[in-house]
């Protein structure tokens, strides 16, 4: 059962990737990118992770707890709740996404679906996704990565919060007082 939840935990991702790599040909002209030090971070995760997994039997792989079946199978829900929230928010904002802080031809503020619950709906799937993930696969490395990965993203979150004021001062701060940015009604 641990084994089936994990192998549907990976291709869960791998199906996320695919999607996102489709859709990221279909954006609009983008206007203004900031954010260079974002997409070299980016580059330096996903760097960490490749370079690290050949080293499995290693501290860093070190196994936390072994998941229950049922433990497995609410970390499975976790990656799924995350992925499609995560989805329905990439296809909700459409053309204005980017995978770097950009300002789009024609940018939309986005405050309906998934951005009436939280103002980074993107941002908390993924989240959700590699929460589930660590769970699922219960290794030191997960929860580091996951770690890093909110880092990251609380970093870029920042950069879009500031360009979203620039570019929408009447709309943004009322958006930003009724809608929290990453766990709906907290945080």
């Amino acid at each position: 059962m641990v084994r089936v939840t994990g192998d549907l935990t990976q291709w869960i991702w791998y199906a996320v990737a695919v999607v996102w790599l489709v859709l990221a040909f279909r954006t609009k002209r983008t206007l203004v990118r900031s954010g260079g030090i974002a997409r070299l971070a980016i580059v330096a995760v996903v760097l960490a992770i490749v370079v690290s997994r050949p080293l499995t039997g290693t501290s860093l792989h070190h196994h936390i707890w072994r998941p229950s079946p049922v433990e497995s199978s609410i970390a499975l829900a976790l990656v799924i709740a995350g992925a499609a929230f995560a989805l329905w928010a990439r296809f909700t904002i459409g053309t204005n996404w980017s995978g770097v802080v950009t300002l789009k031809q024609d940018h939309e503020l986005m405050q309906s679906g998934p951005y009436h619950v939280v103002r980074h709906p993107i941002y908390t799937g993924l989240l959700t996704m590699g929460l589930g993930s660590s769970l699922q696969y219960d290794e030191v490395y997960g929860f580091l990565f996951l770690v890093l990965a909110a880092v990251m993203l609380a970093f870029k979150m920042r950069l879009e919060e500031r360009l979203m004021m620039e570019n929408f001062p009447d709309q943004y701060p009322q958006y930003r007082q009724h809608v929290k940015a990453i766990v709906p009604f907290v945080l």
